[in-house]
């Protein structure tokens, strides 16, 4: 089977291709439908199959859309994944849980946040503490996304930009860029001032699907930092732990970590992961982002500025504004056949590799 068919070239169809998929294996799809609607005025939803042996309490979970538009890598191996009946090969103790577009907002929109202006991977925080203070993004959030989004006034920006990545360093710009911001609601990398939609509802499905887990290893799927088809592989524990070490060894050292500066990212605050830990308490986690790269990291991050500006200042209905969607598109998923295939025949890898480091685990907590 070709697995350039498993991906799709919008978010209906992407869900549509997964429920049949779904259906093919005789999977139920248990669905938590978004408030508000697509573009198109369609039904929007977070979709979620459990599949394999019902007794089995270890679970590789999948999630896919932590950052909307990157819905489109992950929803192919989802898709490849029930439509290639990898499940079967499931030992008794083992399950697969799939989250198709956990941010189902932000995959029909195209944009990386969700109908807030929030980034999900930002938002798992405690708000009822002080929030992280990212002192480096502020003097640089007016030339992110200036109200006028061309010529002079850009120009002037990216020049004051290119004076704080001198400054910075290359590293220390992206931190201060990506690592998350809590103070400016229309910035970049905004990790919001409450839970969002998504991250109630991953809070409410872990429990409600797979409340009996005693092992997870929980796969995100991601893209726009790496090479053109790569997948990167990165660590979502501290160095120094049991669950740090258990990723090299299933997967292999091609796990990089941002804590130790081997990853392409930096470190990040609010991430979804410890989402995940915190709805399953009495689970053991292993978990990790898969990362694939797209484009270089100017023209990620031109896509990011263009596409908060439309939001803000722009007009959707406008030509400009296709051409922005066309661009953040393009920047967080190739379409092209070699490229998807790199994504899927990497991830089906991967999930083979979790499910037999997961069968094998000690019971013994971390």
């Amino acid at each position: 089977m070709n697995p350039a068919s498993f991906f799709s070239p919008d978010y209906a169809t992407a869900r549509a291709k997964f429920r049949a998929a779904a259906k093919a294996a005789g999977a139920e799809v248990v669905t938590y439908p978004h408030p508000l609607q697509g573009p198109d005025g369609g039904d929007l939803s977070t979709d979620v199959v459990r599949i394999g042996p019902a007794d089995a309490h270890r679970y590789v979970v999948c999630n896919t859309s932590t950052h909307g538009v990157e819905g489109f890598c992950g929803s192919g191996p989802l898709i490849g994944v029930l439509s290639e009946q990898i499940y079967r090969e499931l030992p008794p103790n083992v399950a697969l849980l799939l989250i198709h577009a956990i941010n189902p907002h932000g995959f029909a929109w195209l944009r990386r946040v969700n109908e807030d202006n929030v980034d999900l991977n930002r938002n798992f925080l405690d708000f009822s503490q002080p929030l992280p203070v990212n002192a480096e993004y502020a003097p640089i959030h007016q030339y992110l996304v200036p109200r006028n989004f061309e010529g002079e006034e850009l120009a002037q920006a990216d020049a004051e930009l290119a004076k704080a990545r001198e400054r910075l360093g290359a590293r220390g710009f992206q931190t201060a860029v990506s690592g998350g911001q809590y103070a400016f609601p229309d910035g970049l990398f905004y990790g919001g001032n409450k839970p969002t939609w998504s991250n109630q509802t991953l809070r409410r499905l872990l429990p409600e699907l797979i409340g009996d887990a005693t092992h997870v290893m929980f796969l995100d799927f991601h893209t726009g930092l790496g090479p053109y088809g790569y997948c990167e592989p990165i660590n979502g524990h501290a160095p120094g732990t049991k669950a740090f070490d258990r990723l090299y060894e299933w997967i292999g050292d091609c796990v990089t970590s941002a804590q130790t500066g081997t990853s392409s990212s930096t470190r990040l605050s609010g991430t979804i992961g410890l989402g995940v830990m915190e709805a399953l308490p009495n689970a053991i986690h292993t978990k990790t982002t898969l990362e694939y790269g797209t484009r270089p990291n100017d023209y990620v991050r031109l896509a990011l500025r263009s596409d908060c500006w439309l939001h803000n200042h722009g007009d959707l209905k406008s030509a400009r504004a296709k051409e922005i969607k066309a661009l953040i598109r393009d920047a967080f998923y190739r379409d092209y056949d070699d490229w998807k295939e790199l994504v899927y025949v990497r991830a089906r890898q991967i999930i083979r590799k979790g499910i037999a480091g997961l069968s094998a685990q000690s019971d013994q907590k971390d």
